[in-house]
């Protein structure tokens, strides 16, 4: 079975949908951080010779400042797991733009999809040693990476799946999964100029104003010399959590 059936089954597909679908009934509740995050990016690489960008995790575009980038770059090259047929259309015409499907998280999502199928005995507290994570894209060397509200997301859908399939029913191993493939899409992006846009922290609150926090991350974010921070209105019609308004705590890093 090929990537892109994988992914449709193990829920990358429905996910994609799902995002535009809360972005159609949140309205202007997302508009400051798209505007936020379009903002970020568009005044990276002032002071570092960039022709060529990545965009990672660009799916629907809307925090996404295309014009500004394939005006400014000589080519721009938007990553997902999967492009949906809208934006095909969209970029179809701009000559300084490609689209390009790949599995950012490494390759963990063939791996996971098959060590789960021929491996029904697979010990979750070695699952990490069954898994190699190599470069997503070895086919092209941008100057520049940006990654759009990606960081966080790697891991949710894989370990979604693997809990499915009666794994991770302690926490340290589902940690020690998240932390590694994070860990490893920011090994891989920082070895050359870059910015990233990410969750870092959920906060929930219920409707009597009492609040919960979750954090997201489980690495580091490099240090970096530009930085920005705000909060995002993720979720204010309690569908992503019953009963519960989300929002995110929102952090943006830029590196040369």
């Amino acid at each position: 079975m090929n990537r892109r059936k994988i992914a449709r089954r193990m829920g990358f597909a429905k996910d994609q949908e799902g995002i535009m679908n809360r972005y159609l009934r949140e309205g202007s509740n997302w508009d400051d951080h798209l505007k936020k995050t379009r903002s970020f990016i568009a005044g990276a690489f002032q002071e570092v010779a960039v022709s060529s960008v990545a965009v990672l995790g660009s799916g629907w575009l809307l925090d996404v400042p295309l014009n500004h980038l394939r005006n400014r770059f000589q080519q721009v090259y938007l990553v997902d797991i999967r492009h949906p047929p809208q934006i095909r259309k969209k970029t179809g015409t701009m000559n300084n733009v490609e689209l390009i499907e790949a599995d950012l998280s490494g390759g963990a999502i063939e791996q996971v999809w098959k060590l789960n199928r021929h491996k029904p005995d697979l010990r979750e507290t070695d699952l990490m040693k069954r898994i190699s994570l190599t470069d997503p894209l070895s086919q092209i060397r941008p100057d520049a990476f940006i990654s759009v509200n990606l960081l966080n997301q790697l891991d949710i859908i894989l370990c979604d799946y693997l809990k499915q399939h009666g794994y991770f029913q302690q926490e340290e191993p589902i940690r020690e999964f998240r932390a590694a493939i994070q860990k490893f899409h920011l090994d891989w992006i920082t070895r050359t100029a870059g910015c990233l846009v990410t969750d870092v922290t959920e906060e929930s609150v219920d409707r009597k104003g009492n609040s919960s926090f979750k954090n997201l991350l489980y690495t580091d974010l490099p240090q970096g010399m530009r930085k920005q921070s705000w909060i995002w209105e993720f979720d204010t019609h309690e569908t992503y959590r019953p009963l519960l308004r989300t929002r995110m705590k929102v952090q943006a890093v830029e590196w040369t």
